[in-house]
């Protein structure tokens, strides 16, 4: 059985489940847990609130990571999927924790996300990122780089014109890779 942790943006943590960009539009939060249960995983995802604690929600889902290696779930069977926010909190969970598991981050890197945070990543990494979003858009060159512990780190540009919106819904250009991620496969 496959674990996968799904990590929302911020949108939702401010605005809720039914959270509405005015510049992307609707974030599809239950379609995106919905694509990734369709798949067969166990998938683990809260909704956080604005008063959710980043390094504390950081911890919560590592000990629940720790928790299940402990129980015997193989590392290759956990994934962490982070949007936006919830990548970063993905990487902050990379940087935190030993195990090799896998990540998935949707719209993460910015200069400010590298000036801000000193993190070194561990685990296998994919790293996608979207040409024609200009919040989060950059690519993951400056992570690869400091992250020499890390198992595999590989990045994919892809180019929908959906800006950060791209991962405001469940669209193949991040689910298939993802899926494919989550299977070891590159």
């Amino acid at each position: 059985m496959k674990h996968v942790f799904y990590l929302h943006g911020m949108i939702i943590e401010v605005q809720g489940v039914n959270a509405v960009s005015d510049v992307f539009g609707p974030y599809k939060y239950n379609d995106i847990v919905d694509a990734l249960k369709a798949t067969g995983y166990l998938v683990h995802s809260e909704v956080r609130t604005t008063n959710t604690d980043f390094n504390g929600f950081c911890q919560k889902v590592s000990q629940q990571i720790n928790q299940l290696v402990k129980d015997g779930v193989s590392p290759q069977d956990i994934s962490v999927i982070g949007a936006s926010k919830g990548a970063m909190m993905a990487m902050q969970i990379s940087d935190s924790s030993p195990h090799p598991i896998n990540y998935i981050l949707l719209g993460a890197n910015s200069d400010r996300t590298e000036k801000n945070f000193n993190w070194k990543l561990h685990g296998r990494i994919l790293g996608i990122y979207e040409q024609s979003d200009t919040v989060a858009g950059k690519d993951y060159s400056y992570w690869i780089e400091r992250s020499s512990e890390a198992k595999e780190f590989h990045q994919l540009k892809i180019n929908t014109g959906l800006g950060h919106g791209f991962l405001y819904r469940p669209i193949k250009e991040w689910l298939g890779p993802a899926k494919d991620w989550i299977a070891l496969k590159k």
